[in-house]
Formats: C-alpha cells, structure tokens, sequence
C-alpha cells in the first residue's frame, strides 16, 4: 500500500497506514456517517480507537472561526 501511494499518488511520506487513515477520515468528515459506521469499516473493536479519526480537519476549524457571527 505505502508503495502504490508513493508511487502512483506521489504521496512522499505515505506508509500503508495513510490509505487506511484517509478512508476512514473521509468516510466521517466528507461521507457524513457516524463513527460508529467507521468503527465497523475499519474493525476496530473499541470504539475510542476509531474516535482518533473524528478530530476535524484543519480547514473545518478554519471554516468554524471564519464563519462567526
């Protein structure tokens, strides 16, 4: 997997954990499901160990503080 990324994507500093943490990134942030559904797609038993991946992107805090009214 780190080989396809860095190879094919030009992804310099991926390893075979960075497609796992971007599936299950986008299936919380960009997909909209629960984390609970993103527990189950990356089989984790414990759902705290799933909850790691729900820390929001640096652009959505951005958004959050650009949008106050």
């Amino acid at each position: 997997m780190a080989l396809m990324l860095r190879d094919w994507a030009g992804i310099e500093k991926a390893s075979s954990h960075s497609g796992r943490r971007s599936l299950i990134t986008n299936v919380i942030h960009k997909q909209k499901k629960s984390v609970k559904i993103a527990q189950k797609i990356a089989g984790h038993v414990n759902p705290s160990t799933t909850l790691i991946y729900e820390e929001p992107p640096e652009e959505v805090l951005e958004d959050a503080l650009f949008n106050l009214e």
